[in-house]
């Protein structure tokens, strides 16, 4: 069984894909550039890691995101099955405060459930309010 899903990366998401071979056991994608008057030629990418498919996603995209930020850009509400496994654990291995920030308010569950549980997200402080004086936090 193959499953595919866009590739919403702005600046390539028209025409883009990526997806996992079920049968042959190989994650894949098809990179192509928006923007361009002439039609533009499909990167086609096999790998079998998902570290493999976001670090040649990312080449193939000029480095604008980097691996890490490319882990939450695929975690979608559609992604299901071993890709999702793949990509949920990646999540567990960021470590930037502002990209566990950012998966934990992400409108998709899983995502968002990863992130919240990692060792490192330090969930906001619901007791403080930002004084409209002089624009700083200050508990609540």
């Amino acid at each position: 069984m193959t499953t595919s899903y866009r590739l919403q990366l702005p600046g390539f998401a028209a025409r883009s894909a990526w997806g996992y071979d079920e049968l042959n056991d190989v994650l894949f994608a098809s990179v192509v550039p928006d923007a361009g008057d002439e039609p533009a030629i499909p990167l086609e990418i096999v790998a079998v890691t998902i570290d493999q498919l976001l670090d040649r996603i990312d080449l193939a995209t000029g480095g604008r995101y980097g691996m890490a930020p490319l882990v939450i850009l695929l975690s979608r509400h559609d992604v299901h099955g071993q890709p999702r496994v793949w990509l949920a654990s990646r999540i567990r291995l960021l470590t930037d405060p502002g990209l566990l920030a950012s998966a934990a308010e992400s409108d998709v569950p899983w995502v968002a459930a990863e992130a919240r549980n990692h060792s490192l997200f330090d969930p906001p402080d619901t007791n403080t309010c930002v004084c409209p004086a002089c624009g700083r936090s200050h508990a609540g």
